[in-house]
């Protein structure tokens, strides 16, 4: 039998009496039960590749950092490989392998390093495909050896640090090493690419106090026949500067 109290002209009835309000479908509970599975199983699936992940792995900017990233190299792959859609972690592999942009490009690979060099492009790829806005993966398949000799090289690595610098045009921390490798390539007979290089020497000199050292690095390193180009860049920028660097003045 249904009873009700009444108080003050309402009726409060028994849970028996409103079976409909008080317990939910069942197509609604089995509904919120998969999604509760499939939040957790998605948090999941983003929690465990980061604690995989060694630490957040840039672009090494000299020999000495790229070869202390090789050591986090396996945890980083198999965090990417765990993950598969994150391109930052992609990212992150082929970082760790950044000991291979000082190679000896004179010499002929060995067949360890050939492989490395390709499971590194590999890497960069998978990243680009996955976040094509990250500059420093650009700048690194543009730093790669190429494993062969290539007549259109100049031209790749053109393109490459172009991209670099659509996607990071004014980023402090890759603008030393995109200099060094602009300077060292025949890509700087490009004329875009020249425009680019003077972005980033303005960029370096705006700094408080002025980053001179990556350029100066740059003009010392570059080929013989890109020193009067980097220099000329470098006069448009800051003739004072530019000056100070053809006369072998800095320091």
């Amino acid at each position: 039998m249904r009873s009700s109290i009444p108080v003050q002209g309402a009726s409060f009835h028994s849970p028996d009496a409103m079976p409909g309000l008080m317990a939910p479908p069942k197509n609604l509970r089995a509904a919120l039960f998969a999604f509760g599975v499939l939040l957790a199983l998605g948090g999941g699936w983003n929690l465990v590749p980061q604690i995989l992940s060694p630490r957040d792995i840039g672009l090494a900017s000299d020999r000495e950092a790229a070869m202390a990233l090789e050591s986090d190299f396996p945890r980083a792959l198999w965090a990417a490989r765990t993950a598969q859609i994150r391109g930052d972690l992609w990212a992150s592999a082929a970082f760790a392998e950044s000991s291979l942009l000082w190679l000896d490009r004179s010499a002929p690979l060995s067949g360890a390093a050939l492989e490395r060099v390709q499971r590194a492009r590999a890497n960069a790829e998978a990243a680009l495909a996955l976040a094509p806005i990250n500059g420093g993966a650009w700048l690194f398949l543009s730093a790669l050896p190429s494993g062969s000799a290539d007549p259109n090289d100049a031209a790749r690595v053109a393109t490459l640090l172009e991209m670099s610098y659509f996607t990071a045009p004014s980023d402090v921390d890759i603008a030393p090493r995109r200099l060094e490798r602009a300077a060292a390539s025949g890509a700087l007979s490009d004329p875009d690419l020249r425009e680019f290089v003077k972005g980033d020497i303005r960029v370096l000199l705006a700094g408080r106090p002025p980053l001179t050292r990556p350029i100066i690095a740059a003009y010392r390193n570059a080929s013989p026949q890109n020193q009067p180009i980097f220099g000329s860049l470098v006069m448009d920028v800051d003739p004072v500067f530019g000056q100070s660097l053809r006369s072998g003045s800095t320091k």
